[in-house]
């Protein structure tokens, strides 16, 4: 996706320009036109956004978004029109919020739809949850759909804390470790060393390759830091992109330990939002395509939407791509056939989400206590090298 940014004409002949995400040009003036715009100008914002676009930019917390949804269909459920919930909202709001919410209520005064409207803003402008509201909004059930988007959210927002709380403590382990055996390195090393030095005693390799590290950190450690610090603003860079970022994952997903995790989220993420969107109404290849966008399966679910096209049955597409456990198939199959495939995918993503925590529990259960030993076995192993070589030069002393 590609920043746009355009001038236009709205409902009320009215100026306005902005920026929106599109694949083509032709594509970002296909959205103005839905929007209700007569285009005037659109060109890409790649000069403008060179170098902004790799610094962080402020916008709306995922979880404001979600707390959005749930009020608002709150208070629709209890009586109250769109604009009037949305003007209550704004009330309460402030900062980034307030703003997001004063853009959604001027759009639907200048004529667009809540699903229009929603798309139009960058922090709103997710697929799914745009085609949700779409297909509410034309059977008058938008409360209903507001409150399953919120929900829908709710999970996954546990879920991903659920898994950074996980990774949480075997990071902070590994960092403490790096931090301890730089000290030993730089601090404590180097006294031994010119002991071992002055009384040219033979030293084992171990102990020769722990002083050369040591030397090589002192004399070079401005280089290092800079050189450790340029590599993790480059790292932090490349994970901005979506597509690295999918590589990576990719590339994780394929080691013993986190294969099977990666496996239990996919299936997971993969029945949550077909479940999600086609009990709102969306149809089969539209629910596929809006996950697809949203970045769930990756190139495994672009094959399955290909055959879906192509008049395949989802099942049997899905299966030859591998992209859910053989049970999971088997239980969507169950749904296809009787007819209740947005109820038996919901129910799927249910089991496989407690078995992914059950996973994830166990995971951190080994991690944490392995970590731990194999720190000590290192920083004891150096300890015990040193030292032997310290007795050994006591003992010619003696």
């Amino acid at each position: 996706m590609t920043d746009f940014l355009y001038k236009a004409l709205d409902a009320h002949g009215q100026f306005v320009s902005g920026r929106l995400q599109a694949a083509s040009t032709s594509a970002a003036v296909q959205q103005l036109v839905e929007l209700g715009y007569v285009p005037l100008d659109t060109k890409p914002s790649t000069t403008e956004r060179r170098w902004s676009s790799f610094l962080p930019q402020p916008g709306v917390p995922k979880r404001e978004i979600t707390i959005l949804f749930q009020d608002l269909a709150l208070l629709l459920r209890s009586g109250l029109p769109l604009d009037e919930g949305l003007r209550l909202l704004v009330d309460d709001a402030s900062g980034l919020m307030a703003r997001l919410i004063s853009q959604l209520r001027s759009s639907i005064a200048s004529g667009m739809n809540f699903a229009d409207a929603l798309r139009a803003q960058p922090a709103t402008n997710l697929p799914e949850v745009i085609a949700i509201v779409r297909s509410a909004e034309a059977t008058g059930t938008l409360d209903g759909a507001l409150d399953t988007i919120a929900q829908e959210r709710i999970k996954q927002e546990k879920l991903s804390a659920r898994i950074t709380a996980a990774l949480r403590y075997p990071i902070f382990l590994l960092l403490v470790s790096v931090a301890v055996l730089t000290f030993f390195l730089i601090f404590v090393v180097p006294q031994f060393a010119a002991v071992v030095r002055d009384f040219g005693t033979r030293q084992d390799g171990l102990v020769t390759t722990v002083i050369t590290i040591s030397d090589d950190l002192r004399q070079n450690g401005e280089v290092i830091a800079c050189s450790l610090a340029a590599l993790l603003g480059g790292l932090l860079l490349m994970a901005r992109n979506r597509a690295v970022r999918q590589r990576l994952a990719t590339m994780l997903g394929r080691l013993p330990i986190l294969r099977g995790i990666v496996v239990l989220r996919r299936t997971t993420l993969f029945c949550r939002g077909l479940g999600t969107l086609l009990s709102n109404g969306v149809n089969l290849t539209d629910a596929l395509r809006l996950m697809s966008e949203a970045g769930v399966g990756g190139e495994r679910l672009a094959g399955v939407i290909d055959r879906v096209r192509r008049g395949g049955r989802l099942v049997d597409a899905i299966t030859e791509a591998d992209l859910v456990p053989p049970l999971a198939a088997r239980m969507l199959r169950v749904g296809e056939e009787s007819s209740a495939l947005a109820l038996v995918a919901t129910r799927c993503a249910d089991y496989y989400e407690s078995k992914l925590t059950d996973q994830i529990d166990r995971l951190t259960g080994i991690v944490g206590p392995a970590a731990i030993i194999v720190i000590a076995t290192v920083i004891g192993t150096l300890i015990i090298s040193i030292m032997s070589t310290l007795l050994s030069i006591d003992q010619m002393v003696m």
